[in-house]
C-alpha cells in the first residue's frame, strides 16, 4: 500500500510547536508493506536539518507545501474577527501539489492520510481514496467545555472569544467530509462522541494515545518508612487553576502526622502561591520551574498528583507518569481517554474530599502505592504501546483498500 499524508506539522520525534510527535511515531511502527511520502505545510517551523532528520529516522521524504504571502493577511486582528471558521481551515492546497500527490498515489492500492481536523476537507480533491483524517482531537468540545466550566471565562472578552472559536469549529465538523471511504481518527472517547453528535454522518474511530517513551528507567520502589514523595508537574494555568485550588485545599485541611509522611515537588510555571500555601499548611516542599532531564526527574518521585480543570483528548504528562512508574492520581479529566482501572492501576478522584480520603490511605498504607504504580504502568504499556496503536491506525487504511 502506498500512503501520502498531508499534514499541518512536519512530524517531530518530540512534539516541536505543536502535536507534531504523534504521526511521527505512528510513522514509525507503520506495517514494512507500507510505503510512505509526506506533505507538510510546516507550520512548527521546522528547519532544514530537522526536516533531514525526521526523513532519516523514518525512511521516507518529506516536501513542503508553500504558503502563500497573502495568507498572512488573515492573521491580522479585524480579519480573524470576521472569519467564519478556524483561520488555517483557509490554507490552500495549491494545484500542482495536488497533482503530485495524485501521481505519487498512481498504483493499485493508494490512500491518504490527512493530520488536523481543520484541513479534512482538503479530502475532497481525491474523491475515491480511501481517507484517514486524524483530527486528533475534538476543537469544538475543548471550546464547548471552557464556556461551560464554573469561573471560566471570567469576562465578557474572554466568553466571546471562546463562544466564537466554538461555533467555528462546530461548524467545521458539523460540514466535514463523511463520505464512505473518510475515517475520522481521535485519541479521546469524547472527543469521538462529540464529533459524531455535530456530525453524524462521519465515521469515527477511537485509538488511544500511544506513549512515546521507547526505554524505561529504573525505578526504586517506596519502603515502608521511606517519606511518600508527591509530585505535581504542569503549569498553574486556567486548565489547572481551579482543581490545583481543589487540591491544595485537599491537602491543608489533612491532620499534620499524615502531612509528615510527604514531600511535595512542583513542577512547572506558576506554582509559588500553591507552594506557599502547602508550606503554611505544614508540608515540606519545593519548586522547580525547569528540570533538564524530564524523564528522571519525576522518576524520583512515587505519585503524580494531576488536577485539570479542563481540556480534551490524552495528557501526555499522565502517561509519561504511568510509564515512569509513579501511581498516578488524577481528575476525571486528567484520566480521561487513559486505559487504565480506578482503584487498580490509578486513583481518580471527583473532589477534594476523595482526594483526602486516599492521601490518607496511602500515608497509612504506603506498600500499596508500589503496588497499583507497578499495575498501572504495565497497563499503559500494554494499551498505549506505539507498536499496538500504528497496528490498528494502518489497519483503517486496509479497510477500505
Amino acid at each position: 500500500m502506498k500512503i501520502a499524508l498531508i499534514t499541518l506539522h512536519t512530524p517531530t520525534e518530540t512534539n516541536f510547536r505543536g502535536a507534531s510527535a504523534l504521526p511521527f511515531h505512528l510513522i514509525a511502527f507503520r506495517p514494512q508493506s507500507i510505503e510512505l511520502e509526506i506533505w507538510s505545510y510546516n507550520i512548527n517551523e521546522c528547519n532544514k536539518a530537522q526536516i533531514v532528520e525526521t526523513e532519516n529516522a523514518l525512511g521516507l521524504k518529506i516536501h513542503l507545501i508553500g504558503i502563500p504571502k497573502w495568507f498572512k493577511t488573515l492573521k491580522s486582528a479585524f480579519i480573524r474577527l470576521i472569519l467564519s471558521k478556524p483561520i488555517l481551515y483557509y490554507l490552500p492546497l495549491p494545484k500542482n501539489t495536488i497533482n503530485e500527490i495524485k501521481s505519487y498515489l498512481h498504483n493499485d492500492k493508494p490512500a491518504l492520510w490527512i493530520y488536523g481536523e481543520d484541513i479534512a476537507h482538503i479530502s475532497n480533491h481525491f474523491e475515491g481514496l480511501p481517507i484517514v483524517i486524524t483530527t486528533p482531537d475534538c476543537e469544538a468540545m475543548y471550546y464547548h467545555r471552557v464556556l461551560a466550566m464554573k469561573g471560566i471565562p471570567q469576562n465578557i472578552i474572554s466568553t466571546a472569544r471562546y463562544a466564537l472559536m466554538y461555533h467555528r469549529y462546530a461548524k467545521t465538523s458539523a460540514y466535514a467530509p463523511s463520505s464512505n471511504n473518510i475515517t475520522y481518527h481521535l485519541v479521546g472517547k469524547e472527543d469521538t462522541r462529540f464529533l459524531e453528535n455535530l456530525n453524524p454522518t462521519v465515521k469515527a474511530v477511537y485509538l488511544p494515545h500511544p506513549h512515546y517513551t521507547p526505554t524505561l528507567l529504573p525505578k526504586a520502589e517506596l519502603k515502608k518508612h521511606e517519606r511518600i514523595r508527591l509530585l505535581i508537574a504542569g503549569r498553574y494555568d486556567f486548565t489547572m487553576a481551579l482543581a490545583s485550588d481543589d487540591a491544595v485545599k485537599a491537602l491543608s485541611v489533612l491532620p499534620q502526622e499524615i502531612k509528615d509522611r510527604y514531600h511535595i515537588t512542583f513542577l512547572g510555571q506558576g506554582w509559588d502561591i500553591c507552594l506557599k500555601k502547602i508550606k503554611e499548611a505544614g508540608f515540606t516542599a519545593e519548586h522547580k520551574t525547569f528540570v533538564k532531564e524530564y524523564a528522571e526527574e519525576i522518576a524520583s518521585h512515587h505519585i503524580q498528583l494531576t488536577p485539570i480543570s479542563v481540556g480534551t483528548g490524552t495528557k501526555g504528562k499522565v502517561l509519561d507518569a504511568f510509564i515512569n512508574g509513579l501511581l498516578v492520581i488524577g481528575t476525571p479529566l486528567a484520566l480521561e481517554n487513559i486505559e487504565a482501572k480506578h482503584g487498580e492501576e490509578c486513583v481518580k478522584y471527583i473532589n477534594s474530599d476523595e482526594l483526602s480520603q486516599w492521601l490518607t490511605h496511602f500515608a497509612i498504607d504506603p506498600m500499596s502505592i508500589n503496588k497499583i504504580a507497578k499495575a498501572g504502568q504495565m497497563a499503559v504499556l500494554r494499551e498505549h504501546s506505539r507498536e499496538k496503536i500504528a497496528s490498528e491506525l494502518f489497519k483503517l487504511f486496509e479497510y477500505h483498500s
